[in-house]
């Protein structure tokens, strides 16, 4: 697997969806974020980490040979692949599970701190299983393992049942085990209450309940009495007053289970603190003694043993790699990488390798000569520290190094079946912050994106966050003024994504394009949005009664954000939020309800669940890239903090996955069609054909032929005709503009240009209509029938109740998830459009199109008026028009 390969893609495109949130209109701040992205502050070079080889400890089978455990543990923890597999070979332990088992063996309580991927569960459940083989306890329960999310127990589950289940005759199964965490139903609560299993799964908070509810104490910590083991996983999650809950609880559930000689097991792969893993031992042993409250010895603290992986020869100095042979090594990686060895054996002993692995791999702690990890290093970071010691140049050591990783990590061990080079690459992504802007003139104002309130040596001088429009790119300083200052101090708001409150505003800032003086109304009236300004029949213009307190004020602002004399300090313009229009371009957004996040863009406000969606579909296409992975290899595991996030996350990606399917196919079916685009009734079979689905992936029944084959492909068809119509709808993703908004894709109406230029469409219509030229009807007609489609006031039968109604039945008899209509999801409904004002309490699924509102001002903008003389003028404005129902099709 090329993992700096899939590396590249996933920065490139998480890069270029952070780049795309807001298109940035000034020069000096582009250069800014110019240079956060050189220097990579969103995210920066991964640390790269090798996975050490641990010293063996031999096999399961030697431990039950030796009389270690008991001989049933030989049939049961073995290598199984399936439910009846009773495994090809026996376990074989690593040197730090062994000592573990013989620590437990002997009574003592222990702790285990070892890296990740070191196989910490076994070294409790191999002990476990061992003693209740060779002491049943048939009514009771012997041990109790702790996990702190339900993630961790579910997992420990399924391992539980692959080695006590997984090809283990019945008669054989002599160990039961059990979860009992809060996720379980009655039914399977109940069966844990009857069955008293030998092990027990939790979690911290059920245990204590099952301390204070009076049937599962009587049951379950009635069936503990005498309790062998307890167990804590994760042991460094339980710190502070979370820490001292659960060492409360131990004592009292040794109290409740009345077993003074409790083993008290815990496992961490981040304890270890220590300087020398000495000093980490006492230390380790001091905080376990204090949350399990029994004695832990130093010597009862067991770490991972390392062993190398890489052969430097027999006369070789520890740390000491001679020039030449590094060079030659480096040059051969860089410039001819197949000529690297590629077999275990032989690249074991290659200089580069020998070097990778004792600088970024193993380190001997002195005085005592352990290997330890080396804390993980960027690749630049290695590059640099391997040209010093090779005398080539960081490019290619830094190619030499990425080869010699690649080519190690496909080299095995023959017997032991493991890598060269297990290595992993930690990145970290950052949305990172919004810019920060001082109030000063534009080319001397301080510049920044990480958050701070005051320019750095200059305390007088307060910072404020920058958003940006999001459809010309300009600029807004986002604050507020006081109440307590009357209005004459500037300062930026704690929360700028927060709904707006009093006094809470935007300064625009511009020497290009300043805002008009008010003295010249026909300049303002130019800048102003269209549904702002009313025209009277004498052809006067004028701003809306409702609209006058919003126009922009001209302010001074001083370096100290204090309101400044005119002709001093920073030239700005003041409007109140929420936002209602750009100054710069004119965009207005006349439903104030509508959140400024939709309307102003940040770069702190990426849509997280949007982020982790974008990354997690660049991961699994890189991984389907992969020729030499195999198909249930090609997959990403993601943690999330509970289960809420897992399930908001899950929904989102499914949600993400199938926009951009249907999306994608769409736009590659436009394509396809080319400039005599797709008429709507073609658009469902287009759409289907370039997606070209698997049956498996949608049909209900994937093996159904003929007649019923052909219903499966008329239920597709029919959702994708829904699903092109419903993410039609404007304004509803605001990290997800659709394709229309995006420009990808463009509409036009059939013979309208024809009927603009025929007279005889026009009889009878309004003398402005009849009257007018063929292109500015034209013009009108396109306006009002886009207005009407991205108000999806479109005639479709799937968009009606109706048509939704049946479609969710045939997705239901014919398809599966995700293509199937789900019971839960809301319907995209069609509106109504009438031509007159709507009135209070009208259908939220109406759109009202009056001459007062938006839609009539912008006619009135336009100038259609001046068309017809002054009495048509009148008579026309004397008409009251009667509201009736128009669609678009």
């Amino acid at each position: 697997m090329d993992v700096f390969g899939v590396h590249h893609d996933l920065i490139a495109e998480y890069e270029a969806f952070t780049s795309s949130l807001v298109a940035v209109r000034d020069p000096d701040i582009e250069s800014h974020l110019a240079g956060e992205r050189e220097r990579k502050t969103r995210w920066p070079d991964p640390k790269l980490a090798l996975n050490p080889t641990f010293r063996s400890g031999g096999t399961v089978a030697s431990l039950c040979d030796d009389g270690l455990l008991h001989p049933m543990c030989r049939e049961y923890f073995r290598h199984k692949k399936h439910l009846n597999d009773s495994g090809s070979r026996t376990l074989s332990l690593h040197q730090h599970q062994r000592e573990a088992i013989a620590v437990a063996d002997r009574g003592d309580s222990y702790v285990l701190t070892t890296g990740t991927g070191s196989g910490k569960s076994l070294t409790y459940i191999v002990p476990i299983v061992d003693k209740v083989l060779r002491h049943p306890n048939p009514d009771g329960i012997s041990a109790i393992v702790v996990y702190p999310m339900n993630a961790l127990a579910n997992s420990q589950l399924h391992e539980l049942e692959k080695y006590l289940t997984w090809g283990v005759p019945e008669g054989h199964r002599k160990v039961t085990f059990a979860r009992y965490t809060g996720q379980e139903n009655s039914e399977q609560k109940l069966q844990v209450l009857q069955s008293k299993p030998d092990i027990l799964l939790t979690n911290y908070v059920m245990l204590e309940y099952l301390l204070t509810r009076p049937d599962e104490r009587r049951e379950l910590i009635g069936a503990a009495r005498g309790l062998r083991f307890l167990a804590l996983d994760e042991l460094h999650t339980y710190r502070g007053r979370q820490g001292a809950d659960v060492a409360l609880l131990v004592r009292r559930l040794r109290d409740a289970c009345e077993a003074p000689g409790l083993q008290c097991i815990g496992t961490s792969a981040t304890m270890a603190t220590g300087v020398t893993f000495a000093e980490a031992r006492k230390e380790i042993a001091k905080v376990a003694t204090r949350l399990f409250g029994t004695k832990i010895e130093p010597k009862r603290v067991i770490g991972e043993t390392l062993e190398r992986s890489t052969d430097p020869g027999s006369d070789a100095v520890p740390g000491v790699h001679p020039r030449e042979p590094l060079a030659d090594a480096v040059r051969r990686a860089a410039a001819t990488p197949h000529e690297l060895p590629s077999e275990y054996e032989a690249l074991s002993r290659d200089p580069l390798a020998v070097w990778v692995e004792d600088t970024v791999g193993l380190a001997v702690e002195e005085p005592g000569g352990r290997l330890v990890r080396r804390p993980p290093l960027t690749i630049p970071q290695a590059s640099g520290l391997l040209a010093d010691a090779s005398g080539e140049s960081a490019d290619a050591c830094h190619r030499a190094i990425e080869t010699v990783l690649r080519v190690g990590a496909k080299a095995r061990h023959r017997e032991l079946d493991r890598p060269l080079f297990a290595f992993r690459l930690h990145q970290f992504l950052s949305k990172g912050d919004t810019v920060y802007v001082s109030f000063e003139p534009t080319g001397r104002r301080h510049l920044t994106s990480q958050y701070q309130t005051r320019v750095p040596d200059h305390r007088d001088k307060p910072l404020v966050p920058l958003h940006f429009c999001r459809d010309c790119g300009k600029e807004y300083l986002v604050v507020t003024r006081p109440a307590e200052h009357e209005g004459a101090v500037f300062e930026a708001r704690e929360d700028p994504d927060a709904p707006a409150a009093d006094g809470d505003g935007f300064l625009y800032v511009s020497d290009d394009r300043p805002w008009p003086d008010a003295q010249d109304e026909g300049a303002v009236f130019r800048r102003l949005p269209a549904s702002w300004v009313e025209t009277d029949d004498d052809g006067r213009s004028t701003v809306l009664k409702a609209r006058s307190g919003d126009l922009p004020q001209e302010v001074w602002v001083g370096p100290d954000g204090r309101a400044a004399e005119p002709g001093t300090g920073l030239r700005a313009w003041w409007i109140a939020a929420p936002f209602r229009f750009c100054l710069h371009c004119r965009t207005s957004y006349e439903q104030l309800r509508l959140k400024d996040l939709a309307k102003l863009g940040t770069f702190s406000a990426e849509g997280r669940s949007s982020a982790v969606s974008l990354i997690s579909s660049r991961v699994v296409r890189s991984l389907r890239d992969q020729d030499d992975l195999t198909k249930r290899a090609r997959k990403l595991l993601t943690f999330v903090d509970n289960r809420q996030d897992a399930s908001l996350q899950a929904g989102h990606f499914n949600d993400f996955a199938l926009v951009s399917q249907v999306r994608g196919a769409l736009y590659r079916a436009l394509a396809t069609a080319g400039e005599q685009g797709l008429t709507y009734d073609r658009l469902p079979q287009a759409v289907f054909d370039t997606l070209a689905l698997p049956m498996e992936t949608y049909a209900r029944v994937p093996t159904a032929k003929f007649h019923q084959r052909d219903l499966a492909h008329s239920a597709l068809r029919e959702i994708l005709a829904y699903r092109v119509y419903a993410d039609l709808e404007r304004g509803w993703r605001v990290t997800m503009p659709n394709l229309s908004q995006t420009g990808l894709l463009r509409f036009d109406y059939t013979s309208l240009t024809e009927i603009a230029h025929d007279p005889g469409s026009w009889e009878g219509c309004h003398l402005l209509l009849t009257g007018d030229t063929a292109a500015h009807r034209e013009q009108l007609a396109r306006d009002l029938l886009d207005e009407l489609r991205r108000s999806l006031a479109v005639e479709v039968e799937c968009l009606t109740q109706e048509g939704f109604d049946r479609l969710g039945s045939v997705s239901e008899t014919h398809l599966v998830a995700p293509w199937a209509l789900s019971a839960r999801e809301p319907r995209v409904r069609a509106r109504l459009a009438y031509a007159g004002p709507g009135r209070t309490g009208a259908a939220a699924d109406t759109v009202h199109l009056s001459g007062l509102g938006g839609y009539g001002r912008y006619l009135r903008r336009i100038g259609q008026f001046a068309a017809l003389p002054s009495p048509a003028r009148r008579a026309s404005a004397s008409r009251s028009p009667t509201p009736t129902p128009s669609s678009a099709t």
